[in-house]
């Protein structure tokens, strides 16, 4: 696993590479930043990271700036003196909150929760799609059910656009413009029922299917966006170099 520490002091950013090496004898410590600035600057030229670890308050600001500015699919444990940003926390991505003095029962609990859901959803998923396209292995959804108020909707899941999860909810919306909740929550479990040379999971929060893209233009750094047909026009989904490739690649494939 490679991991990034987000950390102003080098006694606790030394203590805590320290810790973590010792818990864990595959991981590799590959930086250590200590501000906003250089954090981004890190990310974007090392979008490999699988877990940041990130004290809250640094020299230049919280390091929430660093995620609201580049885009990233390394899981996030947040290490901090203070529990005010606890729910904040839970918008980036968060596999766990520690409080200082960082003990090295929470930090394996970290780890494991980290190597758990990275299991389901880090570096193996993209060989797991291939081998479902290839094969077959999963049953492909045709619809869909979506909850929205006292409604029940039954679409065609040609007509969904975008599906993105945002605090803890999931929605899915249609090229008319409505939108509801799958009563399939998961985006994992959506993303592996859904025709995969339809639907792309173009960063952790989003799956989007591909017919309803307009154009993949540059963001910030080494990322891109995606900007979709209308109604969604104004929409903006984050991607990253590894995944624009991939998401190329798919779209020459031959319907």
């Amino acid at each position: 696993m490679k991991i990034l520490i987000i950390e102003d002091e080098a006694t606790q950013a030394a203590a805590l590479e320290a810790k973590l090496c010792r818990l864990r004898q595959d991981i590799d410590i590959a930086g250590c930043t200590t501000s906003i600035k250089n954090s981004i600057a890190f990310l974007e030229n090392h979008p490999d990271i699988d877990i940041i670890f990130s004290d809250i308050k640094i020299d230049d600001g919280l390091s929430f700036s660093v995620f609201d500015k580049v885009q990233t699919e390394a899981m996030v444990v947040f290490i901090t003196a203070f529990d005010e940003y606890a729910l904040k926390a839970f918008d980036y991505n968060c596999a766990d909150y520690i409080l200082k003095p960082v003990s090295d029962a929470a930090l394996e609990r970290a780890l494991t929760r980290c190597e758990s859901r990275f299991e389901r959803i880090g570096g193996d998923e993209i060989s797991t799609m291939s081998r479902e396209i290839l094969h077959h292995e999963v049953k492909v959804r045709k619809r869909l059910f979506l909850q929205k108020g006292q409604k029940m909707l039954i679409i065609n899941v040609e007509d969904i656009c975008y599906i993105t999860t945002e605090r803890g909810y999931t929605k899915a919306f249609l090229s008319d413009g409505n939108w509801g909740i799958p009563n399939t929550h998961s985006l994992l479990d959506l993303a592996a029922s859904l025709d995969k040379k339809r639907f792309f999971r173009a960063n952790r929060q989003t799956i989007v299917n591909i017919e309803k893209i307009k154009s993949i233009d540059a963001g910030e750094g080494r990322n891109f966006i995606i900007t979709l047909d209308a109604p969604y026009s104004d929409t903006e989904i984050p991607l990253t170099t590894e995944r624009r490739k991939i998401l190329m690649d798919l779209l020459i494939q031959p319907k």
